[in-house]
């Protein structure tokens, strides 16, 4: 793949407004631009993947398939909610632990058109909306296929989606079954209440959470070449999480 895409070029920070790659024609975008890198085969892959390493895929699924186990869930009786599913790499993954089916959710068009075309059959459903702010049609499209367990790989938090939208995938999966996401760590650590830390804290407290392990692991280098971490949360549902509008 690297000769296809010989020419791209990491753009290193300082910029005002975070990383940019040079894709070698003369075009520079943002690396959150994800309709433009969607849009383009194995362009996203290659860049966040090959180039700057990114784990979180690889650690999210690996966790979750171990979580299934720990759960005693039939992985064939499961099926699994992915939040910011993207072009679908998570749901591969997930789906080599024979699991029943995966549905992937994302607030872009774009990352459904661009999975459909690179992983079709990947996800019995494919939902575009914001679980963030949900609709009620939305809702019941996912409520229909009775989620049995949860996972979220790099899609939360900074232009991501916010603590809601983790709040209300939970509040849609009974009790009993894995939930798994990583987070950046500088929003885990944040001290506003209404933040990923505080919420996160508050459903363990509080018991919608049993957690099963939360550690701290190297997401991807910046286009700079920084590390930055994350961290994972393992977790098996009480069923007790309360939906946020």
């Amino acid at each position: 793949m690297e000769g296809r895409f010989a020419g791209v070029r990491l753009l290193a920070p300082p910029l005002a407004d975070g990383e940019y790659v040079d894709l070698g024609d003369g075009t520079v975008v943002h690396l959150h631009d994800y309709a433009r890198l969607y849009a383009v085969p194995g362009l996203y892959e290659y860049i966040v993947q090959e180039r700057l390493g990114c784990r979180s895929p690889q650690v999210a699924a690996a966790s979750f398939l171990r979580a299934l186990s720990l759960a005693r869930c039939d992985p064939g009786a499961v099926t699994v909610l992915d939040l910011g599913a993207g072009t679908g790499l998570v749901g591969a993954l997930i789906q080599t632990g024979a699991v029943g089916a995966v549905v992937g959710v994302d607030a872009l068009a774009a990352a459904r058109e661009a999975c459909l075309r690179d992983r079709p059959g990947v996800y019995s459903d494919y939902l575009v909306g914001d679980l963030a702010r949900p609709a009620a049609r939305f809702l019941d499209r996912l409520r229909a296929h009775r989620p049995r367990g949860f996972v979220s790989a790099g899609a939360l938090g900074g232009t991501h989606a916010p603590p809601a939208a983790l709040v209300n995938a939970l509040a849609l999966l009974p009790a009993g079954v894995p939930a798994v996401f990583t987070i950046d760590e500088r929003w885990m650590a944040a001290d506003e209440r209404d933040g990923f830390g505080g919420v996160v804290a508050r459903l363990i407290a509080d018991g919608a959470l049993e957690l099963l392990e939360r550690s701290r692991f190297q997401h991807r280098v910046s286009t700079g070449g920084e590390p930055i971490h994350y961290e994972l949360v393992v977790a098996i549902t009480s069923g007790r999480a309360g939906a946020r509008g």
